[in-house]
């Protein structure tokens, strides 16, 4: 918030400079979580690739629920998609 006019002029002109804004890449901790579910597979592929492109890059894979590949045609071809048999 500015109070007054030297400070209504330095942000002012901060838009016109060239000003690095933070990157989630920027940090060495990538937190992926994803909802509905992930294969251990998935979660692998996630963490080779975010390694090679960013080496010492960590991360953490986490989901909802963690699925066999037999659970993804089931949960594909429901009968009822707004209520699924999550075997709650």
């Amino acid at each position: 918030m500015s109070s007054g006019l030297t400070d209504l002029l330095k942000t002012g002109f901060s838009m016109f400079m060239k000003v690095s804004r933070p990157h989630p890449s920027d940090h060495p901790l990538l937190i992926l979580f994803v909802v509905g579910g992930v294969t251990i597979s998935e979660a692998k592929m996630v963490k080779d690739l975010v390694s090679s492109l960013k080496p010492g890059t960590q991360v953490i894979v986490l989901s909802t629920r963690l699925l066999k590949p037999l659970n993804i045609p089931e949960l594909l071809f429901a009968t009822d998609r707004l209520h699924p048999d999550i075997g709650i």
